[in-house]
């Protein structure tokens, strides 16, 4: 008696390439989009880091530290970085700062301050705020924010038939 002929099953060479070819456009066309993520991920980091400095600063300074220094942002957030401890006041015995950001994280977040006298301001754009060339910028729907061109001023008690 003659045994049944055994056949393997298994992908041909062209079936193999053309997955792996499948495979490598799939991930040409996913690279940039993950990397833009990531730069996202790093700019929305800065931002962060630079409200977290300025916010510090200003409640430093009411509390009675000044960090301010006439060498420029790059010392004036070196010096909010490091912080200090208030030895007068409500405040006595608090400490102000943000310790452990690293030098890198401290020159990205001050793309997004500026030093107006003394003051450390953000200055990053943010939904429904004012960027720097006084446009206004939209939500993630596309839909411009209120602005002053959008409420109304009319009297509705005026003479044109409005209440009396």
């Amino acid at each position: 008696m003659n045994p049944r002929p055994t056949t393997t099953r298994a992908f041909s060479l062209v079936e193999m390439l053309s997955v792996i070819a499948v495979i490598g456009i799939i991930s040409a066309i996913a690279l940039p989009a993950i990397t833009d993520v990531n730069e996202s991920a790093t700019e929305a980091a800065a931002r962060r880091n630079a409200q977290n400095i300025a916010s510090i600063y200003q409640s430093a300074r009411s509390a009675g530290l000044d960090f301010y220094s006439s060498d420029g942002i790059a010392t004036t957030v070196g010096n909010v970085v490091e912080g200090g401890i208030v030895e007068a006041g409500v405040f006595e015995g608090n400490f102000f700062g943000l310790q452990g950001l690293s030098s890198k994280d401290q020159a990205a977040a001050s793309d997004y301050l500026t030093l107006a006298g003394t003051d450390l301001l953000y200055e990053g754009a943010a939904f429904g705020i004012l960027d720097t060339d006084q446009t206004r910028s939209t939500d993630a729907g596309g839909a411009k924010p209120p602005g002053k061109d959008d409420i109304n001023t009319e009297d509705p008690f005026d003479a044109k038939g409005g209440e009396d």
